[in-house]
């Protein structure tokens, strides 16, 4: 498991393997707003497609904030039908994404304190499934072990350096962008970063034997 400079780890995301140019974002932008008015004016369709659009996108959000696939797709399911109830106060001006977000962060929060409720005891939960195309199946054991470790990891952070962290380290996004979906300023989202990669660093050392 590597870590760059400033201590994030290196986690290697479909966001950051495709990022799209400025014209493609610009026509995606406008598809977008052009469903979401759709949709506002009563076609059921529009939605559809905008779920087919963000399905994806919310479903590997849940699953890296709570741990397991089957409770982000749940969790889909119910940032949808928030974002279908809620749609009217969308400001059209505005990207729909970073607003599907923090819904999808607000579920998972809700999810969570559940989880919390329901048992005090330390459960060790899978990692999502990611394909391995490695011909050498130790490399992929060793890469999902990886994964494992990465995950008891930021489980173990408090929940909002966790969220940070995922948002901005995992997921890529801006600390603006971490900003605005939490809610929070940047110099706490900064902040919560970097005691965050600290607590992180130190969990994966002890975890992959780095401490005797």
């Amino acid at each position: 498991m590597e870590f760059r400079p400033d201590g994030s780890v290196l986690v290697q995301t479909a966001l950051s393997m495709s990022r799209l140019s400025q014209e493609e974002l610009c026509r995606e932008a406008a598809e977008t707003t052009r469903l979401v008015r759709l949709a506002l004016g009563g076609d059921s369709t529009a939605f559809e497609q905008i779920i087919l659009r963000y399905e994806t996108r919310v479903v590997t959000m849940a699953a890296r904030l709570l741990g397991t696939r089957d409770d982000a797709q749940d969790v889909a399911q119910e940032v949808f039908l928030r974002a279908f109830k809620y749609l009217h106060r969308l400001d059209l001006q505005k990207p729909l994404e970073p607003w599907l977000i923090r819904i999808t962060v607000n579920v998972c929060r809700d999810v969570g304190r559940r989880r919390q409720r329901q048992r005090n005891t330390f459960v060790e939960i899978e990692a999502p499934e990611t394909v391995d195309q490695s011909p050498d199946p130790y490399a992929g054991l060793a890469r999902k072990q990886e994964r494992l470790i990465l995950q008891r990891a930021l489980d173990s952070l408090p929940e909002k350096e966790r969220l940070a962290i995922i948002l901005r380290d995992v997921e890529g996004l801006s600390t603006a962008e971490v900003a605005s979906i939490l809610q929070s300023s940047e110099t706490t989202v900064r902040s919560q970063v970097s005691r965050g990669r600290l607590r992180l660093k130190a969990t994966i050392d002890r975890l992959m034997g780095g401490e005797r």
